[in-house]
């Protein structure tokens, strides 16, 4: 369903090695493909040596996803499990909107996964959003000869005023 499909990207890092004054680690991409006592082992930690912890350095994500430096491996298998779903069920560009109003991934993942948003593309500014609102009928039916008449800029504002709303790179967000 997406065009470019929302990654988080870790490094994952031997906590004992970093200690010591050593970076050992590397990027992972988040997926549920990962065996991640491999990846582990493959940095070192092992149960039953001196380099049993982990932690993340670093992270990217193209959607503005953080992610702890002390998260579980549990958590991370979540997330990408999560991830997955979303880019199967979700146009990226909506979840990275998505991502702008809400307190953190979990938030933003329930609201796009129940539907409780309204998004509208290509909508930039305040002017914008009034059109794209009184376009839709928000305020009923508006005769063609009175609409030239709105200011569409105020109710644009209002509007954004009264909602859990943001403007993201290409459109208009509102959370409910």
């Amino acid at each position: 369903m997406t065009t470019n499909n929302i990654y988080a990207s870790i490094f994952l890092t031997n906590l004992g090695k970093y200690v010591e004054g050593y970076l050992i680690g590397k990027w992972i991409t988040l997926s549920t493909a990962i065996n991640w006592k491999e990846e582990l082992e493959s940095i070192d930690v092992k149960d039953g040596t001196d380099y049993e912890e982990f932690f993340i350095t670093d992270f990217e994500s193209n959607a503005n996803i953080k992610i702890n430096e002390y998260i579980s491996i549990s958590e991370l298998e979540e997330m990408a499990e999560k991830i997955e779903e979303l880019n199967n069920t979700i146009d990226s560009d909506i979840f990275k909107a998505i991502l702008t109003c809400a307190s953190d991934f979990d938030e933003a993942y329930n609201v796009a996964i129940n539907g409780d948003y309204i998004y509208y593309s290509d909508v930039n500014d305040e002017a914008d959003l009034g059109h794209a609102l009184v376009d839709e009928g928000f305020f009923n039916n508006i005769d063609e000869k009175i609409k030239m008449y709105l200011d569409y800029e105020s109710i644009g504002r209002d509007y954004m005023i009264n909602v859990n709303g943001s403007f993201s790179d290409n459109g208009f967000i509102a959370l409910y």
